[in-house]
């Protein structure tokens, strides 16, 4: 048990690195400018950045994963 929680930490771990590089990744336009009194582009910067997020949120979940799985392993007798 202890084995397998510890290889669960590892999974969760490196599943956590794979989506934060994924969100470094998301490209997030910053050309914006300003056309008929209103400014363009703030559309797509949202977007890009509510992608970020939703990527950056799914590593913190693979992260507290792998610290659960490690407290767990670190409890429990090998």
């Amino acid at each position: 048990m202890h084995s397998a929680l510890n290889w669960l930490s590892i999974i969760a771990g490196v599943l956590s690195g794979f989506l934060w590089l994924s969100a470094s990744l998301i490209k997030v336009p910053t050309n914006i400018q300003s056309g008929f009194g209103d400014l363009v582009g703030i559309a797509e910067m949202t977007a890009g950045f509510r992608n970020q997020a939703n990527w950056n949120s799914y590593a913190a979940m693979a992260t507290a994963l792998a610290a659960f799985f490690q407290a767990a392993a670190a409890i429990t007798p090998p």
